[in-house]
C-alpha cells in the first residue's frame, strides 16, 4: 500500500472525525449568544451533511470503514448543532425572562 493511499484511506478520514469532535467540544463551550443560523451558501454544510449521513447509512458498495467514519462524523455533527441550537434557545429564553436584550 502507498502512502498515498494510507494518507487517503485512514489520514482523511482521522482528520474528519476529529474534526467533527472539536466542532462538539465548541458547541459546548462557546458562548450561546454567539449562535447563528447558516445563512446563503453556508447551507451547503447541510448538503454534505445529508450526503455523509447517506453514504454511511445506505452506501452497499462502499467499505465498512467509509460507512463507519462518514457516520460517526454525519453523527457528531448532528449533536453539534443540536447542542448549539438548545442551548442558543435556552439562553434567549432566560434573557427574555429577565427582561434583557439578547444582543445579536
Amino acid at each position: 500500500m502507498s502512502l498515498w493511499e494510507v494518507v487517503s484511506r485512514i489520514g482523511v478520514p482521522l482528520i474528519v472525525v476529529v474534526g467533527t469532535a472539536f466542532l462538539v467540544l465548541g458547541a459546548f463551550t462557546d458562548p450561546p449568544d454567539s449562535f447563528s443560523w447558516p445563512r446563503g451558501w453556508q447551507w451547503a454544510w447541510t448538503g454534505l451533511w445529508l450526503m455523509a449521513a447517506g453514504e454511511a447509512a445506505f452506501g452497499t458498495d462502499r467499505q465498512w470503514f467509509e460507512r463507519a467514519w462518514k457516520g460517526t462524523a454525519a453523527l457528531l455533527v448532528a449533536v453539534a448543532c443540536a447542542v448549539a441550537v438548545w442551548r442558543h434557545r435556552r439562553w434567549r429564553r432566560r434573557v427574555e425572562r429577565t427582561g434583557g436584550e439578547p444582543g445579536r
